[in-house]
């Protein structure tokens, strides 16, 4: 099966939405940011440590300000109308190289999961604001960025050993359609 086979598969009915974060909406937080507290009650994001909902608000709010901020919405049973959020992305970038992070909501399946990562991945693919992409990844990691290597949006690039304090780390990328500016 060729990878855009894959992807068409993956994708036959629909494909989860990746849109930017809403913090607020008119004069108070908005609806995704309750969605995320909910989230982070139930397993509490491990890169944010904080106790009340207004201390949460408040460190999303920061963190919007040095990068951007999306979720990804999904087909997902937990949610009465059978969508919402399953993912937090949130990506650094120089202007040219892009690093997402994302922090999967406690109930996101495997195939949310899966779903959501190709569709970043083919979305970064095409964009023209992109450069590059890095993945860098964990060895729990490990075996879903090979599997969304085999969708033609990704590609191993090659492992560092004792990378992160947590072990070794793994470096995955995908080259956006941004073309480089000559040098003069």
């Amino acid at each position: 099966m060729t990878p855009k086979e894959r992807r068409d598969r993956i994708f036959k009915k629909d494909r989860p939405l990746i849109r930017p974060l809403k913090i607020i909406e008119g004069d108070q937080y908005g609806k995704d940011m309750g969605v995320l507290w909910v989230a982070h009650k139930k397993i509490p994001f491990e890169w944010l440590k904080v106790n009340t909902q207004q201390e949460f608000s408040e460190e999303i709010q920061k963190i919007s300000k040095g990068e951007d901020l999306m979720v990804s919405e999904d087909r997902n049973r937990s949610f009465k109308s059978g969508k919402g959020i399953v993912g937090l992305i949130s990506i650094s970038t120089n202007g040219w190289k892009l690093e997402p992070h994302v922090q999967f909501m406690p109930w996101a399946t495997k195939r949310n999961i899966l779903r959501t990562t190709v569709a970043f991945l083919q979305y970064i693919r095409l964009s023209r604001k992109v450069g590059v992409c890095m993945v860098l990844s964990l060895e729990n990691s490990v075996k879903l960025f090979n599997t969304v290597c085999t969708y033609g949006v990704l590609n191993k690039v090659g492992k560092i050993v004792n990378g992160d304090p947590r072990g070794d780390e793994y470096v995955y990328s995908v080259s956006g359609k941004r073309k480089l500016k000559p040098c003069h």
